[in-house]
C-alpha cells in the first residue's frame, strides 16, 4: 500500500511539472532512435571483439606458438616480448564496452556484474574458435601477402610473420665435421653447436636427416649456440595456403 502512494506521488508530481511547462516530453522518435543507436553500438562492440579475439588465436596459430610447448623459460620469454598484446588490451576493452552498453536491457540488468561479464566472455571465447577455424583470417593473410589488401594488409602481414628473438625453424640437412647442418626457412645453412648435455637427452637421438625442427640458441657468423631444440612433424605454416586442410 505504501509502495502504491508512494508511486502514486511520483507520478502525480511528475504529470505537475509537465503541466506547468517544467518538463518536456519527447517524441517517440526520440526514444525509437536511441535505440536504435544502443543496439547498433552493442552490436558493433561484439562483432569487433568476436574480430580481435579470433585474431589473436590466428596469430597464435599461423607463428606455431603451440610448437614451442615443453621448450624452457627462455622461449616462453621471447614469446611474451613479440606478441602483440595491442590486441589483448584492445579485446578487453571492447567486452567491457560491451557490458556497459548491454547494462540498459532489463535482461542484462537485473543479472549480478560477474556473472553477465562471464556470459559475455564465454560467447565471444566460443564464437571466436568459430570464427578462427573459417577461412575469413586466412583469406585476409593470403591477401595481404599479395599486397591486395589496402587497408590492414600491413597488419595481417606483421601479424602472420611475428619476429621471435633466437628461435629458427628449418630442416637438418646432414653431420659435418662432427657438427650438424641445418637448413633455415630462410633458406641459409648454419651449424648447430650442441652441448653434450643436449646430445644426452632421448630426443636428441631422434634427429635425423631431413628431420623439421626448432632450434632456440644466438645465431653468430654461420653457426647457432643451442639452448633448446624440438623435432616437430608439421608446422600450420606450412598450410597457410590451405587453411581448410587441418
Amino acid at each position: 500500500m505504501k509502495k502504491e502512494n508512494n508511486e502514486n506521488l511520483i507520478s502525480q508530481k511528475v504529470v505537475s511539472k509537465i503541466e506547468k511547462g517544467e518538463l518536456k516530453m519527447k517524441p517517440r522518435v526520440y526514444f525509437i532512435v536511441k535505440t536504435i543507436l544502443i543496439v547498433g553500438l552493442l552490436i558493433l562492440a561484439f562483432l569487433l571483439a568476436l574480430y580481435f579475439s579470433s585474431l589473436i588465436i590466428f596469430v597464435l596459430r599461423i607463428n606455431d606458438i603451440f610448437l614451442f610447448h615443453g621448450m624452457g623459460f627462455q622461449v616462453i620469454r621471447n614469446i611474451l616480448l613479440s606478441f602483440p598484446w595491442y590486441l589483448v588490451f584492445l579485446v578487453v576493452g571492447l567486452v567491457i564496452l560491451v557490458e556497459v552498453v548491454a547494462k540498459r536491457f532489463n535482461f542484462i540488468y537485473r543479472k549480478p556484474l560477474i556473472a553477465s561479464l562471464l556470459i559475455i566472455i564465454i560467447l565471444v571465447f566460443l564464437s571466436s574458435f568459430l570464427i578462427e577455424k573459417s577461412s575469413l583470417h586466412h583469406s585476409f593473410f593470403r591477401l595481404a601477402e599479395q599486397e591486395r589488401l589496402p587497408l590492414a594488409g600491413r597488419m595481417y602481414r606483421d601479424l602472420g610473420n611475428l619476429e621471435i628473438e633466437n628461435v629458427y625453424f628449418g630442416k637438418i640437412l646432414g653431420e659435418k665435421d662432427n657438427l650438424w647442418i641445418m637448413e633455415l626457412d630462410s633458406g641459409e645453412e648454419v651449424s648447430l653447436k650442441i652441448t653434450e648435455k643436449i646430445r644426452g637427452r632421448r630426443a636428441f637421438s631422434e634427429i635425423e636427416q631431413g628431420s623439421k625442427v626448432i632450434v632456440v640458441g644466438e645465431l653468430e657468423e654461420g653457426s647457432i649456440d643451442v639452448e633448446s631444440f624440438k623435432r616437430i612433424e608439421r608446422r600450420f605454416r606450412n598450410y597457410k595456403e590451405r587453411p581448410n586442410e587441418r
